[in-house]
């Protein structure tokens, strides 16, 4: 994650505010100023704002979300409907852990625990997303491949930790980074028009409800999250 969209997503500011204090030298890592928005986060560092404390809320919520196709993850959008629409109103001060675009579906979890959004979405972390994926036409076993050994995209590598044929037309694939678009972007490479895109599970997390509805993760499933990203799991008492 870039310094300024770490400021802007756990310090409560908007982009502009975030990108000003920075730049007023008003924000430190590990103890220094950095003047620079765009400096990458490996994600275990500290990062300071002078004035201002990291938002926090009495109580950690983490939830697990099964978003249908046609929403957008944002909690404002003028012209498309967001998923908090369908979530309870309490859970507005909630974040995604990471994004499916408007056109996808399926697993999202939702928290607000800053620490472990940021980690969870860092590819030093290299924490495994599993997708459904429905192409036409149908995929070669050439095309799964590729996927793996990767391409190159508007000056990015992207590729896939495991690409396999279900079926026909339906391939199961891992990514352990969130790049933008990165599925269909690979799919278009080779001619392949993406039909539909679930994502089934994030780490351990498994898509377990029915679209559109909602839960809380378990303890079991909170645990192992924080476990695999090097934070302390939280007690009965938390």
């Amino acid at each position: 994650m870039r310094l300024l969209r770490y400021v802007q997503r756990f310090y409560g500011v908007s982009r502009r505010k975030a990108w000003d204090m920075i730049m007023s030298g008003d924000v430190k890592v590990n103890g220094e100023v950095v003047r620079q928005p765009m400096t990458v986060l490996k994600g275990d560092e500290v990062v300071e704002v002078k004035g201002l404390k990291p938002v926090r809320f009495t109580n950690k919520v983490y939830v697990a979300f099964n978003k249908p196709r046609g929403f957008v993850v944002s909690k404002f959008d003028k012209f498309n409907k967001t998923i908090y629409e369908l979530l309870p109103k309490k859970f507005k001060v909630l974040n995604p852990v990471g994004r499916l675009d408007k056109d996808s579906e399926g697993l999202l979890i939702l928290t607000n625990d800053g620490e472990l959004i940021h980690r969870l979405t860092h590819p030093k972390y290299r924490i495994i997303r599993g997708y459904i994926v429905k192409t036409s036409p149908p995929p070669s076993k050439y095309v799964a491949k590729r996927f793996v050994e990767g391409i190159v995209d508007k000056g990015e590598i992207l590729k896939a930790l495991k690409c396999k044929i279900l079926h026909k037309n339906i391939l199961y694939i891992e990514l352990c980074e969130g790049k933008n678009r990165e599925i269909r972007r690979m799919a278009r490479r080779f001619g392949l028009k993406v039909l539909m895109l679930k994502r089934i599970h994030y780490g351990n997390v498994k898509l377990d409800i029915p679209t559109g509805r909602w839960r809380y993760l378990r303890e079991d499933e909170i645990n192992n999250l924080k476990s695999s990203v090097g934070l302390k799991e939280r007690t009965a008492l938390e």
